[in-house]
C-alpha cells in the first residue's frame, strides 16, 4: 500500500511538471504572437505614411502644373490677340493710300499691302522703323534721297550690305514703290500692269525679280508668299470695294 501511494504522488508530480511546462510553452507562443503582430502594425504605419506622403506630393505637382499650364495658355492667348489688332491696325494705315495708289496705276491693293506686310514683316524690321522703308527698296543710281546702310538677305542663305531708301513716312514709302515698279522696265515686260487679278500681279512681281526669295531647293515662292497673305487677311475685299462693278 505505501508503494502505490509513493507512485500515485510521483505521477501527480509529473502531471504537474508537464502542465506547468505546456502552461509556460503556451504563454510563451502567445506573447510571441502579440509581439510579432505589434511588430507587424508598426512597420505599416510608417509605408502607410510615406504613401500619404507620395500621394499629397503628386497632388500638389498637378496642380501647380495644371495651373502653370493655364498661366501659359492665358499669356499665349493674350499675345496673339494683340497680334491680330496689331496685324489689323497696320492693314488699316495702310488702305487709304493703297487704294489711291490703284487709281493712279491700277496697282491693286491687296498686292500693295501684301508686299508691306512681307517685305516690313507689319512694319517691326529694323529698316522699316529706322527708314519708314516697307518695301525693300533699295538706293541705286536713281534714287536723289537719303539712303541707309544695312545688311539684308538676297538669297536663300547668303547676306549683303547695300544702301536702302529713306522716307519721311510710310505714305511716302508707299508712294515711291508705285513710281518705282512704273519707271522699271522689266515691270512693264512682266505684265503687272496688264493683269488686274492679284494672282496675275503677285507672278508678275515675282517673274521680274522684285525679290529673290527661294526656298532650300531653290525654287522661287515670293508670289505664293504674296497670295498667302492676300488670303489669309482678306485683303481680296478692298480690291472688291474699288474695282469697276
Amino acid at each position: 500500500m505505501v508503494f502505490i501511494a509513493s507512485l500515485d504522488s510521483r505521477v501527480r508530480k509529473k502531471k504537474l511538471q508537464n502542465t506547468g511546462k505546456s502552461g509556460k510553452s503556451t504563454s510563451n507562443k502567445y506573447r510571441q504572437k502579440n509581439v510579432s503582430r505589434g511588430s507587424k502594425k508598426k512597420s505599416k504605419r510608417p509605408r502607410r505614411f510615406l504613401q500619404v506622403f507620395i500621394l499629397l506630393i503628386l497632388i500638389i505637382f498637378a496642380y501647380t502644373f495644371a495651373n502653370l499650364f493655364s498661366y501659359f495658355d492665358n499669356i499665349e492667348i493674350q499675345t496673339m490677340t494683340e497680334n491680330n489688332r496689331s496685324n489689323q491696325e497696320f492693314i488699316d494705315s495702310l488702305r487709304e493710300i493703297s487704294i489711291v495708289e490703284y487709281r493712279k496705276t491700277g496697282l491693286l491693293p491687296s498686292v500693295t499691302i501684301a508686299q508691306a506686310i512681307l517685305e516690313s514683316n507689319w512694319g517691326r524690321s529694323k529698316l522699316t522703323k529706322e527708314a519708314n522703308n516697307l518695301y525693300g527698296i533699295k538706293a541705286d543710281a536713281s534714287w536723289h534721297g537719303d539712303k541707309v546702310l544695312f545688311n539684308t538677305k538676297e538669297y536663300y542663305n547668303s547676306h549683303v550690305n547695300a544702301y536702302f531708301r529713306k522716307y519721311k513716312s510710310w505714305a511716302d514709302s508707299v508712294t515711291d514703290r508705285s513710281n518705282f515698279l512704273m519707271k522699271n522696265k522689266r515691270y512693264l515686260k512682266s505684265g503687272l500692269f496688264e493683269t488686274n487679278t492679284y494672282r496675275g500681279q503677285a507672278q508678275a512681281l515675282e517673274d521680274a525679280g522684285y525679290a529673290t526669295t527661294t526656298n532650300a531647293k531653290g525654287e522661287k515662292i515670293y508670289a505664293d508668299k504674296l497670295i498667302s497673305v492676300i488670303k489669309n487677311y482678306n485683303l481680296y475685299e478692298i480690291d472688291y470695294s474699288v474695282k469697276p462693278k
